[in-house]
């Protein structure tokens, strides 16, 4: 077997001995895999460290091998110069929450074009808009449940409906479980699930409840995607994020 030109988007990267990486790749070929890049901390090096920040979107070349779990990266250059993604103290912190969502909820080594194309469209969205980005974290929530299969059925909203979490819908009545989002929270997914990301500026929302609202949507997670067990980084963006 050859090696294939590949497409990836880097979720995030541990050390491996004093001079080597192991990397996390979202690739357009082969879901996710994981690579091994020697000598990346050499004086030598061909390749930089800043080529494996995490959601850098990245080309090389690796000939991969069926049933091997570590993979060797060749060829290794940046597809995507970004302006400001890792410089501005916001979009960093989100592209943080990014990393570890994704680092949790992907785990298919099979192709994915649309959501390949999802993620590095939206990751450029981020880096150029001069917008608020608050929502954007709850927006990228929303749309990834859509390749996981269970977006929220939002064909079933109405006024004063509650978010039956358990069944992914709208209802008139409170449900007897305690998973669902209030009329308040209700109200906000169904807005969010209405627009495009070049709209989320125009979400007028309540700084609490735009926080209670993510913290819900991990919940969500939890209840439908096995051995989800939660997010860290959303603290920060509480913070940085006011």
């Amino acid at each position: 077997m050859g090696a294939d030109k590949i497409r990836g988007i880097v979720l995030n990267q541990i050390r491996y001995s004093d001079t080597s990486l192991i990397v996390k790749v979202y690739t357009d070929t082969y879901g996710l895999q994981s690579y091994l890049i020697k000598g990346v901390f050499q004086k030598r090096s061909q390749f930089r460290p800043a080529l494996f920040q995490p959601m850098s979107v990245i080309q090389f070349v690796s000939q991969h091998k069926q049933g091997k779990e570590l993979h060797y990266m060749q060829e290794i250059s940046l597809e995507i110069s970004f302006h400001q993604l890792h410089q501005d103290m916001g979009k960093n912190a989100v592209l943080m929450f990014m990393s570890e969502l994704l680092s949790h909820a992907i785990h298919s080594q099979e192709s994915d074009p649309d959501l390949f194309d999802f993620l590095i469209q939206t990751i450029q969205w981020l880096d150029l808009t001069t917008d608020s980005y608050a929502a954007f974290p709850h927006y990228l929530m929303l749309e990834l449940s859509r390749f996981l299969g269970f977006y929220p059925k939002n064909s079933s909203f109405s006024d004063g409906a509650t978010f039956d979490m358990m069944e992914g819908q709208y209802k008139k009545q409170q449900p007897e479980h305690p998973y669902f989002l209030d009329e308040s929270l209700s109200e906000y997914l169904h807005q969010l699930a209405s627009i495009v990301p070049e709209q989320l500026a125009t979400l007028k929302w309540n700084p609490n409840y735009r926080r209670q609202l993510l913290g819900e949507l991990i919940n969500y997670y939890k209840l439908h995607l096995p051995g989800f067990n939660g997010l860290k980084s959303h603290e920060i963006l509480k913070v940085v994020l006011g």
